[in-house]
């Protein structure tokens, strides 16, 4: 519990740090940065490998965006609404549907989004449980692999972000608010989902934080990842660790810009089955492809 509230409290800290860095130091230590286009049609994709749980995945998202403010200001030169489709797949499941993705001030990000969900009844997903109590460990679903069905159903989420830079040090702040409505059998109320790791509770909303403070430079960029997920019951979980990134080059708003490969790692500090020393793994490649990316009004 100590722990807790100290990993807490050293995140809050350190976004409440870059706040008070006066603007002065911001203007002398920031490269200047290109505007936006005012228009862009731009495909992000992201596919990553996960252990502690296992997992495999690739996301995308076609999106036509629009930028807000013709400033230069770091408040206001990257404000945008975007509108598109997001789709993720896997061995298990495919969800897909629109996402709205709008950013009225540079330290301020919001997500709203719909996806419909179809479980393949594939790799021991779709489990189910009664209550919250069940016994959801890798070993236990492995154990009742034969019971997965497939299913389909809707995920409604929205995502503010609180996000800040000053010079080479950014201190980022995802909240996730979920809810989802599956079709499960015999009434069942819960279900386990791979990337929350954890019993979701159906037709009832959960919440979930992923906390970043990390150091730019140049194409390496390194740092820290709080990472809490609390689905309203006593099963809440925690973890931190470092994460590491290494863009191969960063041509903005090119058909190819950005390609990256992202590593990060994760102590659980608070889980009902993963304490220990065998930590959380994610290893991905992200890229950006902008089809249009106009500069004028």
């Amino acid at each position: 519990m100590r722990f807790r509230k100290f990993a807490i409290v050293l995140c809050v800290l350190a976004i409440s740090g870059l706040c008070l860095v006066p603007a002065t130091a911001q203007e002398k230590t920031e490269p200047e940065v290109q505007v936006p286009p005012q228009n862009r049609l731009y495909l992000a994709s992201l596919t990553i490998m996960r252990y502690n749980p296992l997992g495999l995945e690739t996301q995308n998202r076609l999106m036509y965006s629009r930028r807000l403010a013709d400033s230069t200001s770091p408040l206001f030169r990257d404000t945008f609404f975007a509108m598109g489709l997001m789709t993720k797949l896997n061995p298990a499941y495919l969800k897909v549907g629109p996402l709205i993705d709008f950013q009225p001030i540079g330290i301020f990000n919001l997500r709203l989004g719909y996806e419909y969900l179809r479980y393949f009844g594939t790799m021991g997903y779709l489990q189910s449980y009664p209550d919250a109590k069940a016994n959801f460990s890798d070993d236990a679903r492995e154990d009742t692999e034969d019971d997965a069905y497939s299913t389909g159903g809707h995920h409604f989420l929205a995502e503010p972000t609180i996000q800040m830079k000053v010079g080479k040090i950014a201190a980022r702040s995802k909240f996730a608010i979920e809810y989802w409505k599956l079709d499960l059998e015999d009434d069942d109320e819960y279900f386990y989902d791979a990337t929350l790791d954890t019993l979701v509770p159906n037709e009832k909303v959960l919440w979930s934080n992923d906390t970043d403070l990390i150091y730019m430079s140049g194409q390496l960029t390194f740092g820290v990842r709080y990472s809490a997920v609390f689905p309203g019951n006593d099963l809440e979980h925690m973890r931190v660790g470092p994460l590491f990134a290494w863009s191969f080059h960063t041509r903005d708003y090119s058909s190819f810009n950005k390609p990256t490969l992202l590593m990060i790692l994760g102590w659980y500090f608070k889980h009902p089955d993963r304490v220990g020393a065998v930590p959380y793994v994610l290893v991905g490649f992200s890229f950006s492809s902008d089809f249009l990316a106009t500069k004028t009004n």
